[in-house]
């Protein structure tokens, strides 16, 4: 059995961090709108946001390079 990493062509490791992305920005996403409902003034709500999608990206990309998909 071998134990080497597999190497994924270059195409399928822009299509995980889109997803990675895509998710960080799900959450973003949902961060703002409860800070929004919890009575955050707009500019509150995007820096919660904002926050969220900083936190939420480089753990993605963290748990795909550690599962091997990067």
């Amino acid at each position: 059995m071998s134990t080497q990493p597999v190497s994924h062509p270059p195409v399928v490791r822009a299509l995980w961090v889109l997803v990675a992305v895509l998710f960080s920005a799900l959450v973003a996403l949902v961060a703002g709108i409860l800070s929004g409902a919890a009575g955050s003034t707009l500019p509150e709500a995007a820096l919660h946001a904002g926050g969220a999608f900083a936190a939420t990206l480089p753990l993605c990309l963290t748990v795909l390079s550690a599962l091997g998909a990067l």
